[in-house]
């Protein structure tokens, strides 16, 4: 089975190691078309073609960047590239990385009506808040609702949010993963103070504030990995308690789990505030999508600590403890209780490493994953014999991060074309019934 994904933006890192499962699938051959992405993806790709031969990998050159806009929405391929690819083989699948919104997605539809409209699609989505964009986004997102054969959210939550806006195809829940050859409890545990830990973005809607406070409160270390306009606060931070607060830079995924094995907790204390950068008169709420540092944290045997924002809660389950956004009281109490309960601690830890080991490995979302393209391709195209992933029809539940959700979806309807900068807007519907 010919797999092409496309992926677009900055933040893309993390998705390399999917690509890498997917291409260890018996009988998966992957291509992936990027453009606009940064250059460790570049280089992980690289790594990853020279190593495993079925996964070949195009980097597009790109119109209208991250850079220029604020946002992974408006990204746009270039149209030469696209005819280079389409030129090169047929796949048997394509899955789209982005929101149904984005410029890229509704690109990558054209590109199948031009050249493959038989071959299956399928999407990605992590939106957790319903949010209206401006024109032409909510074109593209409804002609994107019509046209593909099935979705796949990354939460619960991300698949109501499509419900409302009106997708009514057929949509599998598969989450983010992790690694867990390179995220795996430590061999010993050193003695040390309690320490607690963060890592991601030094902003303020991650309430790296509120952390702060309540290490102080419960008198525990601190060790920060990570940069952003919040740096100077830490900073503060380490002079007001000299040797309890320690700050990193950017960590890369080889670092990460030895810092992750230096910390006792780690919290991701969010909070949900409303972002305009992409028009000042647009906001859009900030609430965690996801949280993928959970999952890195529980695969390293470290319980998580996460505020109830979002889908933290769902993704924590019962290997960790959660806390109310900003009750700096509660988190204190949280790290208390995770420093003076040791039992409490390595149940925990234990329940984590195991959730990490069966739920979120990136090896059984790649199983997943080509489960559903192999049903939408028409026919078994890979080897499943080594699977043990059988929840896939599974009630929806927060335990069980892999399901699938199979409903009809009424006959497709033709939406206007957007007008895109620098594209020609009247082409045919691309208008593919998503019903079974």
């Amino acid at each position: 089975m010919h797999v092409l994904i496309s992926i677009v933006g900055k933040r893309t890192e993390h998705w390399t190691s999917l690509f890498s499962a997917i291409a260890a699938r018996p009988g998966v051959r992957l291509t992936v078309l990027t453009a606009d992405v940064s250059d460790t993806t570049l280089s992980d790709l690289q790594r990853l073609a020279q190593r495993q031969p079925n996964l070949r990998y195009h980097v597009l050159s790109h119109r209208v960047s991250e850079e220029r806009t604020g946002h992974m929405a408006s990204i746009l391929f270039a149209r030469s590239g696209l005819r280079e690819v389409a030129a090169r083989s047929r796949p048997d699948v394509i899955h789209i990385i982005g929101e149904p919104a984005y410029l890229s997605t509704w690109q990558m539809l054209r590109l199948r009506q031009r050249h493959w409209p038989h071959v299956p699609v399928t999407v990605y989505a992590a939106q957790n808040v319903v949010t209206r964009f401006p024109l032409p986004f909510p074109y593209i997102e409804q002609r994107t609702y019509q046209s593909i054969d099935h979705v796949l959210p990354i939460t619960p939550a991300a698949l109501n949010v499509l419900r409302v806006k009106g997708y009514r195809g057929r949509s599998s829940v598969v989450p983010l993963g992790v690694d867990t050859e390179a995220f795996q409890p430590a061999a010993v545990k050193p003695r040390r103070p309690f320490t607690a830990g963060f890592v991601g973005r030094l902003e303020r809607h991650k309430g790296i504030g509120d952390l702060i406070t309540a290490a102080e409160l419960v008198d525990c270390d601190l060790l920060v990995v990570g940069d952003g306009s919040m740096r100077p606060e830490v900073e503060r931070a380490a002079v007001r308690r000299p040797g309890r607060v320690t700050l990193g830079g950017w960590a890369d995924h080889q670092a990460l789990p030895e810092l992750l094995h230096r910390m006792d907790a780690l919290v991701l204390p969010s909070i949900e505030l409303v972002q305009r950068n992409v028009l000042p008169w647009i906001g859009i709420p900030l609430r965690e999508q996801f949280g993928r540092v959970l999952v890195e944290a529980m695969a390293s045997g470290v319980p998580p600590v996460g505020s109830t924002v979002g889908e933290i809660p769902w993704v924590i389950g019962r290997a960790g403890l959660t806390f109310p956004p900003q009750d700096v009281g509660a988190l204190a109490q949280q790290l208390g209780r995770l420093r003076d309960d040791s039992e409490l601690a390595r149940e925990l830890a234990r329940h984590g490493v195991h959730r990490a080991r069966t739920e979120f490995g990136w090896d059984r979302i790649a199983a997943s994953m080509c489960r559903v393209w192999a049903m939408e391709a028409g026919g078994p195209a890979v080897d499943h014999s080594d699977d043990d992933l059988d929840h896939h029809d599974a009630p929806m539940v927060a335990e069980t991060p892999v399901q699938a959700d199979r409903r009809s979806a009424p006959p497709s309807r033709a939406v206007p074309q957007p007008a895109v900068p620098g594209e020609r807007s009247a082409e045919s519907p691309v208008g593919r019934p998503a019903a079974e």
